[in-house]
Formats: C-alpha cells, sequence, structure tokens
C-alpha cells in the first residue's frame, strides 16, 4: 500500500469513530431527542383522540389519550415504586415540551375526536 492509501484509510476511519462519538454523546450523553407518548385525557374537558372499535364491542372500554411531546433530557427517571413520579407532564417554562389536543389538523386515519 502507498502512502497516500494509508492516509485516506486513516482519515476515513477517523471521520467514522468521530461520527458515532458524536451520534452517541448526543443521543446517550445529552438525551437530545423527543419523545412522543399518549397521556390520559378527559373527553368532558378537552378534545381526546380515542381508536373506535369496529364492532361496537368496547364502548365503555374506550381510552381516551392526548400527546405529548417532551424533550427526554426533560424527563426525569422514575422508579415504579415512587407513585408520586408522572414524567409526562409539561412544565410551566419548559422548552420543547407541548401536548398536542385532537384536532383536523392532529388526527391519523386510525383516530378519531371526542365530541366537547
Amino acid at each position: 500500500m502507498d502512502k497516500k492509501s494509508k492516509i485516506l484509510i486513516w482519515v476515513f476511519v477517523v471521520t467514522i469513530i468521530a461520527s458515532i462519538s458524536l451520534v452517541f454523546f448526543k443521543y446517550i450523553i445529552k438525551r437530545d431527542y423527543t419523545i412522543t407518548a399518549n397521556i390520559d385525557c378527559d373527553p368532558l374537558l378537552e378534545s381526546c383522540f380515542y381508536t373506535p372499535c369496529g364492532d361496537n364491542s368496547c364502548l365503555n372500554d374506550i381510552e381516551y389519550y392526548k400527546k405529548i411531546n417532551k424533550k427526554a433530557f426533560n424527563i426525569k427517571n422514575c422508579d415504579s415504586e415512587n407513585l408520586d413520579c408522572n414524567p409526562f407532564v409539561c412544565d410551566e417554562l419548559e422548552n420543547g415540551c407541548e401536548i398536542i389536543y385532537c384536532s383536523d389538523d392532529t388526527i391519523s386515519e386510525e383516530e378519531q375526536c371526542s365530541a366537547q
């Protein structure tokens, strides 16, 4: 192998290692990504999402929900024995947190909106 090929291989290897390190730092260390989750919703007070049953056999078991987008670094680790822990709420001054209620703009094909 000539000297130029060795240099090119080393540059390639260093670039790959740097890319992997940056992704690891961003997603594992800083937790800089958004989590989307479904949280409880009261259809009497809010416009909620729900997934209808095809055969009407689950009318009493319909689960109403709203969606939340929250930055992963703002979600506290919870212990299952700690009953006060609810990581999926938006704090007043929290940036990057959004609660999504059901509307024509936010609904998908398999979902429906509760009547408010």
